[in-house]
C-alpha cells in the first residue's frame, strides 16, 4: 500500500546512507524523489542525479507558481523543497511508497499549510547526540567555519527538541548503518 515516509535528520546523522542503503535493497514499488535546492552543488554532487539545484529567483518562480508541497529555509541560508509532482503524481499516485528527506522546517510548514495530508505520512527522526553529531561532521573533513559548524549544533538541538512532538518514530542514529536500516524497515512493515 502507498505511504510517504517523511525522513528528518540533523546534518551527520546518516540520513545520506540511509537512502543509499535503500536504493540498494531495490525494494517493489519504492519511490525517492529527489530534492529541489538553491544551495551551490558541492564538486562530487550531480544536478538531476543528488538534487535539482535552482537558483533563488527559478525556486521562487516555482514558489509563485504553486509546485512546492513544502519548502523552506535550511540553515538559515538556502532554500530546499518538495515538489507536488514528485511525491504525489510520481508517487503516491502512481501506488509507490515514497521515502523522502525532509527538513523539520518543512515539515512544520506542511502540517500547517496542508493538514489534509496527515493520514498520508508518517515521519522518522534520525536522532543523533551533539558530541556524536561534531565528531561526524569534523570527521567528514569539509571546511566549516566555527560560526557555521556552531550554527548547525544549535540548530541541531532545536530540530531534536522539535522532533520529539512532531514525529511519529525516532531512531537511534547512532546504530551502525546496517541496524538503522534494519529498524526503518521495521517502522515501514507496521
Amino acid at each position: 500500500m502507498w505511504h510517504i515516509y517523511f525522513i528528518l535528520w540533523v546534518a551527520g546523522s546518516g540520513k545520506s546512507t540511509l537512502i543509499s542503503n535503500l536504493q540498494k535493497l531495490d525494494l517493489p514499488n519504492y519511490y525517492h524523489p529527489i530534492s529541489y535546492k538553491t544551495r551551490p552543488m558541492r564538486e562530487y554532487e550531480k544536478n538531476w542525479v543528488d538534487a535539482w539545484f535552482l537558483s533563488k529567483e527559478d525556486f521562487f518562480a516555482q514558489v509563485q507558481a504553486w509546485e512546492f508541497l513544502e519548502y523552506a529555509i535550511v540553515h538559515e541560508t538556502d532554500y530546499y523543497g518538495t515538489k507536488f509532482v514528485d511525491v504525489l503524481d510520481n508517487g503516491i499516485h502512481m501506488w509507490k511508497t515514497v521515502v523522502k528527506e525532509l527538513d523539520i522546517n518543512g515539515l512544520e510548514e506542511l502540517k500547517r499549510n496542508r493538514p489534509e495530508m496527515d493520514e498520508l505520512y508518517s515521519t522518522i527522526f534520525l536522532n543523533i547526540p551533539e558530541n556524536i553529531l561534531r565528531e561526524r561532521i569534523e570527521k567528514r573533513g569539509a571546511f566549516m567555519s566555527d560560526e557555521e559548524l556552531k550554527r548547525r549544533l544549535s540548530s541541531a538541538v532545536v530540530e531534536e527538541q522539535k522532533a520529539e512532538h512532531l514525529c511519529d518514530y525516532i531512531i537511534d542514529a547512532t546504530l551502525s548503518p546496517e541496524e538503522v536500516l534494519k529498524a526503518f524497515l521495521n517502522i515501514l512493515d507496521k
